[in-house]
């Protein structure tokens, strides 16, 4: 066998492996194992909001890094706040639209 030929077929091998084997979905920065809420289920079935759950765990960690310590808690209190408003998304006639209103909000914030 060819070079060229070899590697045609691991090519079409590689290419078909990806057909056939579904893609990992986006994982939140929480454990999706042990959800409660309606909304976080939603998060982890969906890679667009569980990709900015990811970039809003990661711009809050970075504002709590630059925070001054008197400002910890106030950050904290915030962030709680702001996910207790989130999770009521899910009485909202359109929930999806909601929590990704919600967390583009919150990040633009950061």
């Amino acid at each position: 066998m060819s070079g060229l030929a070899a590697g045609s077929g691991i090519v079409a091998i590689v290419f078909l492996a990806m057909l056939v084997l579904p893609a990992k979905a986006a994982q939140p920065s929480f454990d999706c194992d042990s959800v409660k809420s309606e909304v976080e289920r939603m998060i982890c079935g969906d890679d667009a909001l569980a990709d900015l759950d990811l970039r809003l765990a990661r711009d809050f960690a970075r504002a709590l890094a630059r925070a001054s310590a008197n400002k910890v808690p106030e950050l904290k209190s915030s962030q709680r706040s702001w996910r207790t408003q989130m999770l009521k998304c899910a009485q909202t006639g359109n929930p999806r639209g909601c929590v990704l209103d919600a967390y583009t909000k919150r990040i633009a914030q950061f």
